[in-house]
C-alpha cells in the first residue's frame, strides 16, 4: 500500500512538472509571437546605434594608443563593406575615410555629429550621404589623433536596419521552435526523473517552481501589461507613445531571454562537466581579451578605469580545460558583474600563467557583498540586492554559471570582498 502510494504521489508530481513546462512553452510562444507582429525597426535602430557607438569607441581607444596610421585605422574598424568608418580632425577636415579618398571630401565641420564629438559629446545623426547618395546612420565619438583632438565616426545604410527587423523576426520564429523542442526533450527528462527517490523528486520539483516561477514571474506580467498599453495606444490613435512602450517590450523579453538562455547554459554545465568527459581545451588569455576588448564601452559609459593588467608573454599560451564558449561565459559574467556594481571607481583584470595553473582575477572598487551573503553567493538565484540585480537586467545566476565552468575545469573560485570597498574574484584553472 506505501508503494502504491509512492507511485501515485510521483506521478502527481510528474503530471505538475509536465504542466508547468507546458506553461512555460505557451508563455514564451505568446511572446514571440507576439514580437513577430510588433514594430521593432525603431528598436533595431536604437541597437545598430550602440553597436556603432562601440565600434567607435573601440577605434578611438586604438588611435590614442598605436602608431597606426590614420588610413590604416579606418580600414581596419571597418570590418565589413556595410560599416563606413571616417576619421576628422578637429577643423573639420577628412583625414581618412574607409570608403571614399579624404583628399576629394569635403569638410565635415558642419555635419551634427561631428559638432558634438568634437564638443566631447557623442553624436548621432540619420540622413543622405552627400557624398553616396544613401541613407546612413552615423555615430561619431570624441578622439585623439597624434596629440590633436578628432572625431571618429562610424556609418552604415538604414537598410541595414530594415534587414536586421526582418532577421530579428525570423530569429524569433527559430527560437520559439527550439525552445518548443527544449521543453520537450526537458519534459521527457523530468518524466524519466519520477523513476528516481520522490524525496528528491520533490525537492526538484520545489527548486524549479519556486526559483523559475518567481524569476519568470515578473517580465512575463511586463511584456503583458506592455502589450495591453500598446493595443490602447492605437486604438486611441496615440501612436507617438508606442515607441516608447515598444523598448520597454523589448528590454522585458530581453530578460525573459536571458533567462532562459542563462538556464540552459546552467544545465550544460552540470551535466557536460559529470564524469570528466570534457576534452576541449582554449587559450584562456585570447579568451580574456577579447572579453576585456567588449566591455570597454561598458565601463566607459559608467565612467570607470578600466584595466586590464597582461601577465602573459606575447607568445605564451594560457591553455585551461574548457571549451572557448565556456570560458567566454565565465570572463563575461565576471567582467559584468564588476562593471554592473561599481558606480565610481575601477576595474581591474589580470591574468598570470605558470606551468601548472592559470591565475584570472577581477577586482572592483564597488559595493562589496556583505559577509554574511558571500558563502551564497554562487548559488543558483541568489541575489544580494535583488532591487539593483533585476534593474540591471540580472537573472541572478551568473556567479553561479561561473563556478561551474571552473568546476567543470577542475579548479577553484574565491572571493575576498568588504562592504563598501569593493570585490575580488579570483579563479585558478590548471593548465591544459
Amino acid at each position: 500500500m506505501a508503494h502504491a502510494k509512492r507511485i501515485g504521489r510521483a506521478a502527481g508530481w510528474r503530471f505538475w512538472l509536465i504542466g508547468g513546462y507546458i506553461v512555460i512553452a505557451l508563455m514564451l510562444a505568446i511572446f514571440w509571437g507576439f514580437s513577430l507582429l510588433t514594430p521593432i525597426d525603431q528598436v533595431e535602430e536604437d541597437q545598430q546605434n550602440q553597436s556603432l557607438e562601440s565600434i567607435a569607441n573601440a577605434g578611438s581607444v586604438m588611435l590614442a594608443n598605436s602608431d597606426v596610421s590614420a588610413q590604416d585605422a579606418v580600414d581596419k574598424l571597418a570590418s565589413s563593406d556595410s560599416l563606413r568608418i571616417t576619421l576628422v580632425g578637429d577643423d573639420g577636415r577628412v583625414l581618412a575615410d574607409s570608403q571614399d579618398d579624404a583628399d576629394d571630401m569635403q569638410s565635415h565641420a558642419q555635419r551634427p555629429e561631428i559638432v558634438s564629438a568634437l564638443d566631447g559629446e557623442v553624436g548621432r545623426d540619420r540622413r543622405v550621404s552627400e557624398t553616396e547618395g544613401v541613407e546612413y546612420l552615423y555615430v561619431a565619438v570624441p578622439a585623439n589623433y597624434q596629440g590633436q583632438a578628432a572625431a571618429l565616426r562610424a556609418a552604415t545604410p538604414v537598410s541595414q536596419v530594415d534587414s536586421l527587423a526582418q532577421g530579428f523576426r525570423t530569429t524569433s520564429l527559430i527560437m520559439l521552435c527550439v525552445v518548443i523542442a527544449l521543453t520537450a526533450i526537458v519534459a521527457f527528462f523530468v518524466i524519466r526523473l519520477t523513476a528516481r527517490p520522490v524525496g528528491r523528486l520533490e525537492r526538484v520539483r520545489t527548486d524549479f517552481v519556486a526559483n523559475a516561477s518567481h524569476e519568470l514571474k515578473t517580465p512575463v506580467a511586463g511584456i503583458r501589461l506592455l502589450s495591453e498599453s500598446i493595443e490602447r495606444a492605437s486604438k486611441d490613435g496615440d501612436v507617438d507613445i508606442i515607441p516608447v512602450f515598444t523598448e520597454r517590450l523589448n528590454k522585458e523579453s530581453q530578460r525573459l531571454q536571458n533567462l532562459v538562455t542563462e538556464l540552459l547554459d546552467l544545465s550544460r554545465l552540470e551535466n557536460g562537466g559529470l564524469g570528466g568527459r570534457n576534452k576541449e581545451t582554449c587559450d584562456l588569455a585570447s579568451v580574456v581579451s577579447t572579453s576585456y576588448e567588449t566591455h570597454v564601452g561598458k565601463a566607459r559609459l559608467k565612467g570607470l578605469e578600466f584595466v586590464y593588467d597582461d601577465g602573459v608573454g606575447s607568445d605564451e599560451l594560457c591553455r585551461v580545460n574548457l571549451p572557448p564558449a565556456d570560458a567566454s561565459l565565465l570572463v563575461d559574467n565576471l567582467l559584468d558583474n564588476a562593471i554592473n556594481y561599481t558606480d565610481e571607481g575601477t576595474v581591474e583584470v589580470s591574468l598570470s600563467c605558470t606551468d601548472s595553473k592559470v591565475t584570472l582575477s577581477v577586482r572592483d572598487t564597488g559595493i562589496g557583498i556583505p559577509t554574511a551573503d558571500q558563502e551564497r553567493i554562487f548559488e543558483r538565484f541568489y541575489r544580494v540586492d535583488k532591487g539593483h540585480s533585476r534593474e540591471m537586467g540580472g537573472t541572478g545566476l551568473g556567479l553561479s554559471l561561473v563556478r561551474h565552468a571552473v568546476e567543470r575545469a577542475k579548479g577553484v573560485i574565491t572571493l575576498d570582498s568588504t562592504l563598501g570597498k569593493g570585490s575580488t574574484f579570483t579563479v585558478i584553472l590548471p593548465k591544459a
